[in-house]
């Protein structure tokens, strides 16, 4: 038996009378200015949940812009009683959309992460423009003054000067670096955007030979060479944005934020290995012993409590091995010179004092 109710049509707000009833498995209704139309129960949606004296609003999941309005509290009931997702609140089918949903949801940052912290930061960070990269250079540099100030003078700065030149000889494509000792109380160093590499005075103290430094300077002109500190740069914007966007974060300033300091400073075991390699290739063919690179790195796990010791961070900083994974197996990947090079001092006597002694 027909009832009568109300129907939108989702382009008007002029309501139309219809004859509605239940037939089957579907809502039929039909009217003067309404041709016949035929909702199924199953892909109804009360707009709000059913109650005594009410009118009962419905939609429906293929037409969701329209609206037919109920009055008749039998037919009501008999809706009801053949679905009860009806009644408003969360059916199976609802919860099934919510966790298709979320779960997708889920899927979509989850590829959105991969893309921004993976795939991406290696091809954006070589085509950056020198500028930027001497820019953001420059500013996370200026943040090193929270840790400990340059220490610069003629003869130390001569020094650097030669063991670069020394470095340079067999490697004529080294790209362009300029080397920075801060008086910052932990041995450390790194690479940071636009070819800038601090070392500290407590590294350059803890060396007994030039090619203790030499080693760890060649170390991190390695990850200039393969671009790693920009790439890590736009790792962490990305996970700035990434942050953002999910979380309403901020993701900071470069150059002020300590903890994203930190975060620039830690390189991936796959950047460690590269910028090993060039090392060891670079003193090969500046004819500079890998040894001394390697007697340092032994100092240091030895100084840090070994590597079992969990506790071996130095500072907030960290060490020169707190971000470098894999110690161990690094230590014992370093090769001797080939036979037949005759190992030289990277740089004279003179210039090894002058270094040492470079921050007072």
């Amino acid at each position: 038996m027909a009832t009568q109710g109300t129907y939108f049509d989702g382009q008007s707000a002029k309501p139309a009378n219809v004859d509605i009833s239940l037939v089957g498995s579907g809502l039929q209704f039909s009217g003067t200015e309404t041709p016949l139309q035929i909702w199924s129960v199953k892909g109804l949606h009360p707009i709000d949940p059913p109650s005594p004296g009410q009118p009962y609003r419905l939609s429906h999941e293929d037409y969701p812009t329209r609206r037919l309005i109920i009055r008749d509290q039998g037919l009501v009931t008999q809706l009801l009683a053949q679905s009860s997702h009806l009644k408003g609140g969360y059916s199976g089918r609802d919860i099934a959309d919510l966790l298709g949903w979320t779960f997708g949801g889920l899927a979509l940052c989850a590829g959105l992460a991969y893309i921004a912290m993976i795939l991406l930061p290696a091809p954006i960070a070589r085509i950056l423009p020198q500028s930027w990269r001497d820019r953001t250079g420059q500013a996370m540099e200026t943040g090193m003054a929270i840790y400990g100030p340059r220490c610069t003078n003629a003869a130390g700065e001569h020094a650097i000067g030669a063991m670069l030149a020394t470095l340079a000889e067999g490697t004529p494509d080294m790209p362009p670096v300029s080397v920075h000792v801060y008086n910052i109380p932990i041995v450390n160093a790194f690479a940071l955007n636009g070819g800038r590499i601090i070392v500290t005075n407590k590294l350059i103290e803890m060396a007994d030979t030039p090619e203790e430094v030499a080693g760890v300077v060649a170390h991190e002109i390695g990850h200039v060479a393969n671009r790693h500190p920009e790439i890590q740069s736009v790792r962490l914007a990305s996970m700035g944005v990434l942050s953002s966007l999910f979380a309403g974060s901020n993701g900071g300033n470069i150059g002020s934020n300590a903890a994203l300091m930190a975060g620039l400073m830690q390189q991936t075991r796959e950047n460690e290995a590269q910028a090993d390699a060039y090392a060891q290739d670079m003193l090969d063919h500046a004819a500079v012993d890998p040894e001394g690179l390697r007697r340092f790195f032994k100092k240091v796990l030895k100084m840090e409590g070994g590597p079992k010791d969990p506790n071996s961070a130095l500072s907030a900083l960290g060490s020169v091995f707190a971000s470098h994974p894999g110690t161990e197996q690094r230590i014992e990947e370093i090769k001797p010179l080939p036979q037949g090079i005759v190992a030289k001092p990277p740089i004279n006597d003179a210039d090894w004092k002058a270094l040492k002694k470079m921050c007072g």
